[in-house]
């Protein structure tokens, strides 16, 4: 996801990483062994804080493909359907003691692996990312639109950090099987037109079923997927505003299904929409636009805190790139750059960091 690599800000390894998780996100229970290691306990409590936190995974864009190549236990798709559902895995219908049947402990364990595994991947001794004035922004307007159930578009320079807080948005109220929540999902390169925004969607609603059937038939299914509580938050709108009209549909479904949406993009989806294609005009008028500009000054010592990084240098040096026009500027080129400093095996400075920026291009020295 475009934004989402910035501010995962240079993944670090350590050892014992403190409990430190996403606001409402479910603890982890660790996994409780026998003496020989191979007993797992399960009880429902556990099983459904496994299910919800693979679920919060799927709702912020993890494929079920991908759940089911990683997942050690050789899970079946509908298996992990059934139990996301929390259904007897054989019959799938609901059973009282669903999550100890038909070998599903054995696969919740397996699940909990991977889920453990996932948040490895993003954990830190320090904070999990820095809460800039973007990400607090973008947090901010997407729990109010949450709220009130209305139509909103977030527009702002690349690389600023606008992915990555919808991205813990959704882990924070995930939208699951049996509960309403905020769901995440971006257009790919492929999105054009009718059938590319709402494919899109049906992936996001319905992971585990093939996308079919005519415009109408998808538009029927989305509408009745969608339950009171439900957010949609639409990444790199951009691709379908350029290349179609199918962003229309955004306010026909917040209209008739009465659920909010969030479309976040970069400067091609603003000028799509509130620029060149009159097609659009009526999507412009009804959304409520929140244009941003770029990362500021407070962003970059909020990265630079949350990095360990300190002195007028080093905010010089940051800010240069930070605030650089472009697809290359926002604090993704920064980590861009500070990953790629590790990388060479070369010591971090200032001085280092500005020769990088500049033999990339990144900014006029």
């Amino acid at each position: 996801m475009s934004d989402e690599t910035i501010m995962e800000q240079g993944r670090v390894e350590f050892e014992a990483p403190r409990e430190k998780r996403p606001r409402g996100r479910p603890p982890k229970v660790a996994l409780d062994q026998g003496g020989d290691g191979s007993a797992v306990f399960m009880d429902e409590a556990r099983a459904e804080t496994i299910i919800r936190r693979v679920g919060g995974y799927l709702a912020a864009g993890v494929r079920p493909a991908r759940i089911l190549a990683e997942c050690e236990s050789g899970i079946l798709a509908q298996e992990l359907e059934r139990l996301l559902s929390e259904l007897e895995l054989e019959s799938g219908e609901p059973h009282p003691h669903w999550w100890k049947r038909f070998g599903a402990e054995r696969h919740l364990g397996a699940l909990e692996k991977w889920a453990d595994e996932e948040d490895a991947v993003v954990a830190h001794i320090q904070e999990p990312y820095a809460e800039t004035t973007v990400f607090r922004r973008v947090y901010g307007l997407l729990r109010g639109a949450h709220r009130a159930g209305t139509l909103i578009a977030v527009t702002g320079l690349y690389g600023i950090g606008k992915s990555f807080a919808a991205r813990q948005y959704v882990l924070d109220r995930p939208r699951g099987p049996n509960e309403p929540g905020a769901v995440l999902f971006e257009f790919t390169p492929a999105a054009k037109g009718d059938n590319g925004v709402l494919d899109a969607i049906l992936a996001a609603l319905d992971p585990h079923s093939p996308v079919k059937g005519t415009t109408t038939a998808k538009l029927d299914r989305i509408l009745s997927l969608l339950k009171p509580g439900d957010f949609l938050i639409a990444d790199e709108c951009g691709i379908p505003a350029d290349r179609g009209t199918g962003l229309r549909f955004m306010a026909y479904i917040n209209d008739h299904a009465g659920i909010p949406i969030a479309m976040i993009g970069n400067p091609t989806f603003r000028n799509a929409v509130w620029g060149k294609h009159k097609d659009l005009d009526a999507l412009a008028n009804r959304t409520i636009h929140h244009a941003l500009g770029g990362n500021d000054a407070e962003d970059v010592d909020a990265f630079m805190g949350w990095r360990g990084l300190s002195g007028r240098a080093w905010k010089e040096a940051l800010t240069n790139v930070a605030r650089s026009p472009g697809r290359s500027g926002g604090l993704r080129g920064v980590v861009l750059l500070l990953d790629e400093l590790s990388r060479l095996e070369v010591e971090r400075t200032p001085d280092s960091f500005n020769a990088l920026a500049k033999s990339y291009g990144r900014v006029a020295l």
